[in-house]
């Protein structure tokens, strides 16, 4: 009987270990979160492009819209890419990051051994616009030409289960989406694989391995020929997402995975040479409209980032967002004339303000919120009755811009009413951005005894930050009083003005003293030195050489005793009696 009990027990525990033991998924649902779906694909992590990306996609009532942007191998700078990703941030545009190798001669190169952890280890030493680290692992595996120049859909399983396995080890936070494969591919290994038979093989080599995804990249063009109309259906249209995910469902993907639309798009005529048969930019905007409003509607879809905002060459050129440089000459095929355009209204073809004014939701993407206490407490002993203005000054460590359209106030989430201690905002014009401080001025009214806990919060727009308050614990206590002690030497009597100096951190005061002939002070009252705390006392009298005391002081009388001090010669030299005072025959 008392087996079976330990054997209970031990299974009890092995039960309790396996479920305490799990990880939290800190990855955020986008399905759930209020949201902008529109995007852009961008080329270069530059001013020039993400001002505009803004523009489109956080236009006519929307806010953190997306942008797509791949990072190269041999790209992995940590100064550049946070400093664009902090540009992002201002600019209130959520990255999805694309993963690329190098490309050599017409192919891009499979990824090296171990280059899964190198993604990581960079990655995670970004900070992020926003909790979800969006990241596409590669592009089009099920070409050739973007996977070492032969397809093999077993070595991209491969490659893509230990990238999320590096990625997650590294930060829960990071969102890993498939790389987008080619719907229209034909089944013509080794340059081309049926994107079906492409996932077959996949889920053959590294089982489940679909379903280790957070979120589903497709690539939903309207082909052929990048130009078939916008209320087309089916594999290889616009709603290439729709017959995806059902495929998905066929391989047991059952949970209701987001969709990232990271291409689509039309090809339209205006190029660096005109293309009379494809269709018109304005005729392209329309389709853009048409797609978002009917193909693209769906909640399942988290973002649409078109291809491309800005090329000016060949060979996408016919994608650009971006009016081709110098390209005057169809601005005549428009109906418009070099004379007469407006060259800010011209820069961007039709689909630009097509996108840009169609109605939009403000996105509301979740944000880390943190904060280092970098200078200032709230002091262990305090005086009874006594008020306090302290400062305390925080580090941004978090992700959100402080007051930017937000509101950050620090508030006493305990000991608040002991000590009444109102909430404090941070000044309204003040910004504060990750890395930077921000300076919060707390008032306090000490009661006449008693220790207190005081735990003090930072809050944005009302919700506490993500992270335990800062805790402090003060005792009140009687003031503290000095008595001064000191003698001159050569001199009977010492009495006469002096002047106590005293600093410390907190505290940096100068007054006069008066030193009897016993020389001894009278008591000194001191309300604003804190007991228990050190100080840097410093006895002053013209002609004299300084002396320093330093002490922790105790509440009531704290007897500071200077010795004696020591003629200064030098200063009196300029005034004779002076000097002649301070010799040792003048009593």
């Amino acid at each position: 009987m008392k087996f079976i009990k330990y054997l209970l027990v031990f299974f009890l525990l092995i039960f309790i270990n396996s479920v305490s033991l799990k990880p939290a998924k800190a990855i955020v649902d986008p399905l759930l979160a209020q949201n902008n779906k529109f995007g852009i694909h961008m080329i270069s992590p530059i001013a020039d492009e993400s001002s505009p990306a803004a523009t489109l996609v956080n236009s006519s009532g929307g806010d953190w819209g997306y942008v797509t942007i791949l990072i190269e191998s041999k790209d992995r700078d940590t100064n550049k890419w946070q400093s664009f990703f902090d540009d992002l941030r201002r600019k209130h545009l959520i990255p999805i990051i694309r993963l690329a190798t190098c490309p050599e001669k017409d192919y891009w190169l499979r990824p090296y051994d171990g280059e899964e952890t190198a993604w990581a280890d960079f990655l995670d030493t970004l900070n992020w616009p926003t909790k979800n680290r969006y990241i596409v692992v590669y592009n089009e595996p099920n070409q050739g030409q973007e996977w070492g120049g032969n397809v093999d859909p077993k070595s991209y399983a491969r490659i893509l289960d230990k990238t999320i396995t590096a990625l997650k080890n590294k930060n829960p936070d990071f969102f890993v989406i498939n790389a987008g494969f080619d719907a229209s591919a034909p089944q013509q290994t080794p340059k081309y694989m049926d994107e079906e038979v492409f996932l077959t093989q996949m889920e053959e080599e590294v089982p489940g391995i679909l379903n280790r995804l957070d979120g589903w990249s497709t690539h939903s063009y309207p082909n052929p020929g990048f130009t078939a109309s916008p209320d087309s259906a089916g594999r290889i249209s616009v709603r290439t997402w729709i017959w995806e995910t059902l495929l998905l469902q066929r391989f047991g993907v059952t949970k209701n995975i987001p969709v990232f639309i990271t291409e689509t798009g039309w090809k339209h005529a205006e190029g660096v040479d005109y293309d009379k048969s494809l269709p018109s930019a304005d005729k392209v905007g329309n389709y853009y409209k048409t797609a978002f409003e009917n193909a693209w509607n769906s909640n399942r879809i988290v973002a649409v980032s078109p291809f491309l905002l800005d090329y000016q060459g060949t060979p996408f050129d016919h994608f650009s967002f971006k009016r081709i440089s110098g390209d005057t000459k169809n601005l005549n095929v428009l109906g418009a004339t070099t004379d007469t355009a407006n060259k800010t209204d011209l820069s961007y073809y039709s689909p630009y303000t097509q996108l840009k004014e169609m109605p939009k939701t403000s996105g509301k993407p979740v944000q880390d919120n943190r904060a280092e206490l970098v200078k200032g407490e709230i002091y262990t002993s305090l005086i009874s009755g006594e008020t306090y203005n302290i400062s305390l000054t925080f580090k941004n460590t978090g992700q959100s811009i402080w007051n930017d359209g937000n509101e950050v106030e620090l508030k006493a989430t305990k000991g608040g009413n002991e000590l009444q201690i109102e909430s404090i905002k941070l000044k309204s014009d003040q910004k504060v951005e990750p890395g930077q401080t921000g300076t919060f001025s707390v008032k306090l009214k000490t009661p006449i005894s008693g220790t207190y806990l005081i735990a003090l919060q930072l809050f944005n727009n009302g919700k506490e930050f993500d992270q335990a308050p800062f805790i402090f614990s003060t005792t009140i206590k009687s003031p503290v009083q000095l008595i001064l002690q000191t003698a001159l030497q050569w001199k009977n009597d010492p009495t006469g003005d002096y002047i106590l100096t005293i600093s410390s951190d907190s505290v940096e005061n100068s007054s006069g003293v008066k030193i009897n002939s016993n020389g001894t002070s009278s008591k000194i009252p001191a309300r604003y030195l804190l007991p228990d705390y050190t100080f840097q006392f410093t006895l002053n009298k013209p002609f004299y050489k300084p002396k320093t005391v330093t002490t922790k002081v105790v509440p009531g009388d704290n007897v500071l005793n200077f010795g004696t001090l020591e003629p200064d010669f030098f200063s009196a030299l300029l005034t004779p009696i002076n000097l002649w005072e301070l010799l040792p025959f003048f009593n």
